[in-house]
């Protein structure tokens, strides 16, 4: 096949994906306008809300790469290897707004149903001059000689956006990703820029007329960059030029899977092609009739106002309601009072309609929103609203359920997140230099392992390494530092309890170690624990390898017994002090109880004593007769 035949085949693809993307693209321009409010139609933008609210639960803040070797037996080389690919991967994150883009695919995600970025390697070279002297033999005089070389001294692997508008996938029966052989992104250039892609003649052809005016150079022209996955190259196509190709570059980053991006991050697919479907699309019809309640509240609001008529007798009355308060003189007051009062010369309009109106139109806003929030999953308990009548476990299980909702779509972005860094590795493992690899070693690294770790890093890549992320939401950080002390503390008690036992059986050293290896496996956050356990192990393992002089014990595991069992013990005095200092503050809590109980009783028997000596006085004046009748008032005579 020829490159016109090639040419025609490709333009026939473009057009046929094209058509079929066509739809699509008006729908997110749609979308966005609807989401910006930009025609200033839906005053209550719960769209806007939702969107707002999931950001942060998909993707919070930048992730924190590792790597780590896939065999777990100790290998310096191997472990070398993984700080170095590591150190240059965090390089290059911090060398650029990596964060920033990663957000724009995570709000075309939400918005859009497609967030996608691709890397693009950008190396810096410099020209680098050597002088070399030399022998001339006809003359036998010195000559130097200059030689100048280009080299790497820095690159970049810059992680770069890809707009949803601006995208072509395969469409030629293609139902999952696995099936697509090309992707292409439209890229809207200048004259100026074209030229200097791709020369004045080809731009000519692109434009359909020469190039003359200056002023022309700002004409915008429609180029395809099309990855063709088959023929491992990219091409850059324009309809215009039907002959040939604009130019045809060959893959060099030699990336697993071809494309300098992963599988993209769609919203709804039903596996019968790659056109996603936004959730904008799901919750249309309720974003509709909610956009048309809300205009007939604000219509029925500018018509609920105080209205009616007067009585023609008495003009003072037209201004009656122009103030808050209000007295108006009229002429015949008396007449006014005959009638009822006001009431009787003025009517007004009635209003309970345009309330009940209102009411039920409230009502269904409602519930439109509360659809709306659970066809996107978010639900009042992950906006931070919860009846303060439930028990806390209700409302975990209710934060967990709607977490659950939406943990299929952060664990999409985070293998998305973790797809990109790979790709990343990659790229770092076969273009940069050696040199340019060495720099990222630990400053006292042995020199002879840094290049063996090199060398490793660019014949085998990442098959012996395993490359992941740590990142975490807004939603679970609390969670995450929980976790994260629980597992100190279990690994803390593990290798306590293991040395008391090493030190008097050492032939249990190598179960313990693999049952605390089980373990930390299985614990959150703990990857920074296992190197640090294994040179730990290998060391105690060591020393009691090692044969005692003269059969005699190691003095030094004797002293460390020897504090051990100090510590035991001081620890049991301690627990039996506390012991005892407890129960004498219980007797002395006692004793203060009695005290204040024998107190009580005290006051009880006086109380008594007086109201009895009080009642024999009584007796004693009712016989005497010393009572009169004001008694019953409160009045006693004199003693």
């Amino acid at each position: 096949m020829n490159e016109t035949d090639e040419v025609k085949k490709w333009i026939d693809r473009i057009s046929s994906a094209d058509k079929k993307w066509k739809i699509y693209h008006e729908l997110v321009k749609e979308i966005r306008e609807y989401y910006k409010n930009d025609k200033k139609k839906n005053k209550q933008n719960i769209f806007w809300s939702s969107i707002e609210t999931l950001k942060p639960f998909i993707y919070f803040k930048a992730p924190v790469p590792y790597v780590e070797r896939r065999s777990k037996t100790a290998n310096p080389v191997e472990d070398a290897a993984c700080k170095i690919l590591e150190k240059a991967l965090i390089h290059n994150l911090d060398s650029q707004n990596f964060d920033g883009v990663i957000k724009y695919a995570r709000n075309d995600y939400l918005l859009s149903g497609l967030g996608l970025t691709y890397e693009k390697f950008e190396p810096v070279i410099e020209q680098v001059s050597q002088q070399i002297s030399d022998i001339d033999p006809v003359t036998g005089e010195a000559v130097v000689e200059e030689i100048s070389a280009e080299v790497m001294s820095d690159a970049k692997i810059v992680t770069t956006y890809i707009d949803p508008q601006k995208v072509l996938f395969d469409v030629n029966h293609v139902s999952v990703w696995e099936d697509c052989e090309w992707v292409a992104q439209i890229i809207e250039m200048t004259k100026r820029e074209a030229i200097e892609q791709f020369g004045e003649e080809i731009t000519a052809q692109i434009l359909e007329r020469g190039i003359s005016k200056d002023e022309d150079l700002a004409t915008t022209v429609k180029i395809y960059r099309i990855w063709d996955k088959e023929g491992k190259r990219i091409i850059y196509l324009a309809k215009e030029v039907k002959d040939r190709f604009l130019r045809v570059d060959d893959d060099v980053l030699n990336i697993e899977g071809f494309y300098p991006f992963p599988k993209p991050v769609f919203a709804t697919l039903a596996n019968d092609g790659l056109i996603p479907v936004p959730d904008y699309s799901e919750i249309k019809c309720q974003l509709d009739e909610l956009d048309g309640i809300n205009t007939r509240m604000k219509m029925t609001m500018q018509a609920l106002k105080v209205s009616g008529a007067y009585d023609g007798a008495f003009p003072e009355l037209a201004n009656i309601l122009n103030k808050d308060v209000t007295l108006v003189q009229v002429s015949d007051f008396d007449k006014v009072r005959e009638k009822g009062g006001i009431e009787g010369f003025v009517g007004f309009m009635p209003i309970a309609q345009y309330i009940e109106a209102l009411r039920a139109l409230a009502e269904r806003r409602v519930q439109l929103m509360d659809a709306i929030y659970e066809i996107t999953g978010v639900s009042d308990i992950m906006r931070g609203n919860s009846n303060p009548d439930e028990t806390a476990t209700a409302v975990t299980k209710k934060t967990n359920f709607g977490t659950l909702r939406n943990q299929d779509r952060q664990n999409d972005f985070q293998r998305y997140l973790t797809d990109v860094l790979k790709i990343k590795a990659e790229i770092i493992c076969e273009m940069f230099t050696p040199e340019l690899l060495a720099q990222y070693a630990e400053p006292n690294a042995n020199p002879q392992i840094v290049m063996q770790a090199v060398e490793l890093l660019k014949s085998d890549k990442l098959r012996s390494l395993v490359l992941g992320i740590e990142t975490d939401t807004s939603f679970m950080q609390d969670e995450t530092a929980d976790k994260t002390l629980n597992a100190v503390k279990t690994i803390h008690e593990m290798i306590t309890a293991a040395f008391q036992t090493v030190s008097v059986q050492p032939a249990l050293l190598p179960l313990y170690k693999q049952m605390i290896d089980a373990v930390v496996v299985t614990l959150p956050n703990t990857r920074q624990f296992t190197t640090a356990l294994d040179e730990t192990f290998t060391r105690i393992e060591n020393e009691l390898s090692q044969p005692d002089e003269d059969n005699e014990p190691n003095p030094d595991l004797i002293r460390a017994q020897a504090d051990m069992m100090k510590a035991q013990a001081d620890q049991v005095k301690n627990q039996n002090e506390f012991q005892v200092k407890q129960q004498a503050n219980a007797i002395k809590e006692q004793e203060v109880q009695l005290k204040k109980q024998a107190e009580d009783n005290k006051v009880m028997m006086a109380n008594k004593e007086a109201e009895m000596q009080y009642a024999l006085k009584q007796e004693e004046l009712a016989r005497q007769g010393q009572t009169n009748e004001n008694i019953t008032t409160g009045y006693v005579g004199g003693f």
